[in-house]
């Protein structure tokens, strides 16, 4: 779908990073964006961005573990504009760090974000789709719902279970007219690391010790060029793509790079302490 021109779309988590910029080239092709961000004034310095290139954009308040909020958002879509085409589950929390450090309470808000608001916002879309008879949900999940990750477990695991409800929800939609597609961007510039839980390490060498890294807006226009193109997964940067075939082929090419990259954050876990 090149041109999303007349569409209407819903993007969730969109006050920064991948969100953010997609909201922007999905406006620029046409669609009418409703940006949700935590506060209504996060999602309005993105609508107000895509007002100055001369797009329209509308801006909600959204927090996407709260069910209630999240249907009466979709159910104000509706009313508004009679139609939803997409809705893109994009918000997510990231924790890094060796999994046995980390904190309860952040292991369930994880949770919370990543498993419980995706599948609460892909029943609550897939309703409403079912009886337009159409539309197109977009589960974000990354290169980590693919294959292991070292020092990212508790993020992994959830991006496993997005991977999982898409693929097995699309079986059953497809009859009914609606299209399901998974997004697993690799190594994306996305604000996500820069607020990222770290425990043991900090955002910035977890960035600095990451391979080259796809600008956000550059990981924005794939998507969208591939947005409603039949492809069941949306694999972003050509390392992700080599890395999801070695998993896929190689279980255990999976297991020994999350091992690599453990032992590549204890010896630099090390090293900053052995500076103290």
């Amino acid at each position: 779908m090149k041109s999303w021109q007349g569409k209407i779309a819903l993007v969730t988590g969109a006050g920064t990073g991948i969100g953010k910029e997609v909201s922007k080239e999905l406006a620029r092709r046409g669609a009418l964006v409703y940006v949700t961000a935590l506060s209504e004034a996060e999602a309005d310095l993105v609508t107000a961005e895509i007002a100055s290139e001369g797009y329209k954009a509308v801006s909600a308040a959204l927090d996407v573990t709260d069910s209630t909020q999240f249907q009466l958002v979709l159910e104000r879509i509706v009313q508004e504009q009679g139609q939803i085409d997409l809705l893109m589950n994009n918000a997510g929390v990231i924790y890094v760090g060796e999994y046995f450090d980390m904190d309860e309470a952040y292991l369930k808000q994880l949770v919370d974000v990543n498993i419980t608001a995706v599948m609460i916002g892909t029943l609550y879309g897939y309703r409403i789709m079912k009886e337009q008879g159409y539309g197109l949900i977009a589960n974000v999940a990354s290169q980590g719902g693919l294959m292991p990750v070292g020092t990212m477990a508790a993020y992994s695991a959830s991006k496993h279970a997005v991977v999982g409800l898409t693929e097995s929800v699309a079986g059953e939609a497809r009859e009914l007219g609606v299209q399901f597609q998974t997004i697993c961007p690799g190594n994306v510039a996305s604000d996500m690391l820069n607020k990222a839980k770290t425990r043991g390490t900090s955002a910035q060498q977890v960035l600095d010790n990451l391979p080259k890294v796809m600008p956000t807006d550059v990981a924005a226009r794939y998507i969208v060029d591939n947005l409603g193109s039949g492809k069941h997964k949306i694999i972003v940067t050509r390392l992700a793509k080599v890395l999801a075939l070695l998993a896929r082929i190689w279980p255990g090419f999976g297991r020994l790079g999350a091992a690599g990259s453990i032992k590549q954050f204890r010896d630099q876990r090390r090293d900053d302490h052995n500076q103290l």
